[in-house]
């Protein structure tokens, strides 16, 4: 078994969610179960991935946190490379891992026999990434500015078939089965390329059609989606329920995230209720859901045989809300998001990638919002709008009315519940 834990950084990572304490179940011979969770002790965890037999965790400080079978120095690579560096997301395939640091330089090691490392680390190079995806033997990754970057091997066109369908649009997602390749769009249309021999291709092409994709996860043979409107797609091999048993288990629900595993899927309600559903031979389903019974989730992530859960923290009460802003193609410079109500005397700047902030609200009182970015000689204007947010008294939550509330066009808000809220700018 190989642990490394994680060591102080200066710069915070940028996660989508907020931090919180990570659990895990499933098979952990190699560590990735009790490696993770030691290494992981005592740290609020911003970021997950699972490979097939090894873990990666990112603190909400950006250091990163790995352990698991280490024979192609998956582990302790990723980890030497991290060494000193603000991690800001990460991604692991069956022997080989990726990350990306808080400026967006990207980090890769472990096997490299179809050069899924050393190609994709020579394709980003100079270029700053904002998401990564890697599988059995290739990766994927989105630059910030928006191109596609892949590598390895291409024998069911997982690599040039994605690149081909990528071509002159813009790209912010990406995701990665065993032999297949998925990507979004700036405008939310979804790509896929790749073995389709169980439609895990032209399945979640024909169930996406006409929708908006936010969302994306792949893993062996199956493909996993999520619409803006919170609707789960799925598609793929089904021999243990994976695909058909998480959309029973999501139909009527509004989905937040998706993490595919080898043969099982999770998915986290916009509440932050934790789905699971797939092999359970080592309780990489039953043991999650266990772990996660209620409780809110706000991160996940499926690897082999084994599941990774981040807890949403503790939030603030009453008419007390904490609320993040981060932009959806990482780490953003000099974007803020306003909230201003001048009869309240509010007046909150919040910076992409910063911590969260807690501010005081009054239900039905319009909060006038808008993004900013730094220009020369002042500031730019991207969007103004409203937000509106909502207080039980009975059950002393706040909420968002999403009805009464106008966003800026391209910002979009995720409920965490507890009382909190992230805003994701989505150009």
């Amino acid at each position: 078994m190989s642990v490394h834990f994680a060591e102080q950084h200066p710069a915070p990572a940028s996660p989508a969610h907020p931090a919180g304490q990570l659990v895990a179940a499933g098979l952990g011979l190699q560590g990735q179960v009790p490696g993770i969770l030691l290494g992981a002790k005592g740290h609020r965890i911003a970021a997950v991935a699972a490979g097939d037999y090894h873990s990666l965790a990112v603190t909400d400080d950006g250091a990163l946190i790995t352990a698991g079978l280490d024979d192609d120095e998956q582990v302790s690579g990723i980890f030497a490379a991290a060494s000193g560096k603000a991690v800001f997301s990460v991604a692991a395939g069956g022997f080989h891992s990726l990350a990306v640091t808080h400026d967006g330089r990207l980090l890769a090691a472990g096997k490299d026999q179809n050069k899924q490392v050393s190609d994709i680390l020579a394709a980003a190079r100079g270029t700053p990434v904002a998401a990564v995806a890697c599988a059995a033997v290739h990766s994927l990754a989105a630059a910030r500015d928006g191109r596609i970057l892949a590598a390895g091997w291409d024998g069911d066109g997982q690599v040039t078939g994605i690149l081909d369908a990528a071509r002159d649009v813009k790209v912010r997602a990406v995701a990665a089965g065993d032999f297949h390749s998925l990507a979004v769009t700036a405008d939310g249309r979804l790509l896929a390329a790749g073995r389709d021999d169980d439609r895990q291709v032209s399945g979640i092409l024909d169930a996406a059609r006409g929708k908006r994709v936010v969302a994306v996860s792949a893993a062996a043979l199956q493909s996993l989606a999520v619409t803006d409107e919170g609707e789960l797609l799925a598609a793929g091999r089904d021999g243990n329920h994976q695909v058909s048993g998480i959309l029973r288990a999501a139909q009527g629900l509004r989905i937040a995230a998706v993490a595919a595993g080898h043969l099982h899927s999770l998915a986290v309600t916009r509440d932050g209720r934790l789905l699971a559903v797939g092999k359970d031979s080592d309780k990489q389903v039953s043991g999650i859901l266990a772990e996660t019974k209620d409780k809110q989730v706000t991160a996940v992530a499926a690897g082999g045989y084994h599941s990774l859960a981040v807890l949403a923290p503790d939030g603030p009460r009453g008419r007390t809300v904490r609320v993040a802003f981060v932009a959806a193609h990482g780490p953003e410079q000099g974007v803020t998001l306003q909230f201003l109500e001048p009869e309240d005397g509010l007046d909150v700047r919040l910076y992409a990638g910063r911590p969260a902030r807690d501010f005081a609200v009054r239900e039905g009182v319009a909060l006038r919002t808008a993004v900013r970015r730094d220009a020369d000689g002042g500031e730019e204007v991207l969007g103004t709008g409203s937000v509106h947010f909502t207080y039980d008294e009975l059950t002393g939550v706040a909420g968002l009315d999403t009805r009464a509330s106008r966003f800026p066009s391209h910002l979009t808000c995720t409920s965490h519940g507890g009382n909190r809220f992230t805003f994701t700018w989505n150009r």
